[in-house]
């Protein structure tokens, strides 16, 4: 089977439940088994930061699990665990400026499965949707040319910004180097997977955050691995976090 390329839209798009606004900023997160209870503690839980109704949610987090778990590379035992999230936000200035960037490695890997292309899935139930541009070998070079021009601890420049003045110039570069850049189109209700951890990971940022917005994503992973993203985040694993 030839790899999957680093992005891709799902075929089928999910249904998006009734929802127009959000009570507060949260964020939701699980590291655990794929189980049924899994959508009922989702679905609860944005039914207390939304306006949005538990059937619906439950009905529409069901239906995004088993579209993503199903297109996941891997055998059952290869990814019958994951780390889902949903993060609720209100309208802020935070990513008036895009935060280009590209996701690295999430966890520790099986052994034997160092090469195989890993993925997160995901869904917009409200608000705008997430920024990614079409991968090809300019933006990634124009990334690397970024970073060596901006992180002095790749290259042993002279230490002139501390590393957090050094990421905010970056991203100020990146975002007029990429102003016109093509961006993915995703649709409402439809499902972006994209890699993460290689070099040619889709280069991606969150969207201006205008309106409230409804978030949720999802990746894959066996339970070792998923164990092992856990104590690299120092998180429990199987419990619901919000």
């Amino acid at each position: 089977m030839p790899p999957q390329p680093p992005c891709a839209i799902l075929s089928v798009p999910i249904a998006i439940p009734h929802l127009t606004s959000t009570i507060r900023e949260s964020t939701f997160n699980y590291y655990g088994p794929v189980q049924s209870l899994l959508a009922f503690e989702a679905s609860k839980y944005l039914a207390t930061v939304t306006d949005a109704a538990e059937p619906e949610v439950a009905s529409t987090i069901n239906s995004f699990i088993l579209a993503t778990q199903t297109d996941c590379i891997g055998s059952d035992d290869e990814k019958d665990s994951c780390w889902l999230t949903i993060r609720v936000t209100k309208p802020s200035k935070e990513f008036e400026t895009p935060r280009w960037h590209q996701d690295g490695r999430m966890f520790p890997y099986d052994a034997g499965r160092e090469d195989v292309v890993h993925s997160k899935y995901a869904l917009t139930l409200l608000g705008p949707r997430t920024l990614m541009l079409q991968p090809d070998a300019d933006i990634l070079s124009t990334v690397q040319r970024g970073e060596a021009k901006h992180f002095w601890w790749l290259q042993e420049h002279d230490r002139e910004l501390t590393e957090d003045e050094a990421h905010t110039a970056l991203r100020n570069w990146l975002a007029v180097e990429f102003k016109y850049e093509t961006r993915v189109k995703v649709g409402h209700g439809e499902v972006v997977r994209f890699s993460w951890g290689r070099e040619d990971s889709p280069v991606h940022s969150e969207p201006d955050l205008m309106v409230d917005r409804v978030f949720v994503t999802v990746l894959y992973g066996s339970e070792s691995e998923l164990r092992g993203m856990c104590d690299w985040r120092n998180v429990e694993y199987e419990k619901f976090i919000y």
